[in-house]
């Protein structure tokens, strides 16, 4: 199980997918996203930096209320993989997920 700490921070990497999850133009300075992959993995309160991504774009008064814990699916799968790679975490876990698989000779 990957904790929600950690898929909130590779929420953080795609500005593309937030925008298009929050409906939103702002760039990623506005939005206040970590501007490299680094950053991401370094930051220590990703939960706070994704309420505050999506409090920048102005939500109407009942999406503020809802928060951002509803559209956690929605950007799951908006979200780069090619992004997702770029975080040591991501990688690591798919490494590990493929090694699984063909230790199982579900892949070859």
């Amino acid at each position: 199980m990957i904790p929600v700490r950690e898929t909130e921070a590779w929420a953080l990497v795609d500005g593309d997918a937030l925008r298009r999850v929050f409906g939103t133009t702002l760039l990623d300075g506005a939005l206040g996203l970590p501007q490299s992959a680094n950053a991401v993995e370094a930051a220590t309160d990703p939960k706070a930096s994704l309420t505050s991504a999506f409090s920048a774009t102005n939500p109407t008064e009942r999406r503020r209320k809802q928060g951002v814990a509803p559209l956690l699916n929605a950007l799951g799968e908006e979200v780069s993989l090619s992004r997702l790679r770029r975080l040591a975490a991501f990688a690591s876990l798919e490494s590990e997920l493929r090694l699984a698989l063909r230790q199982l000779r579900i892949l070859p």
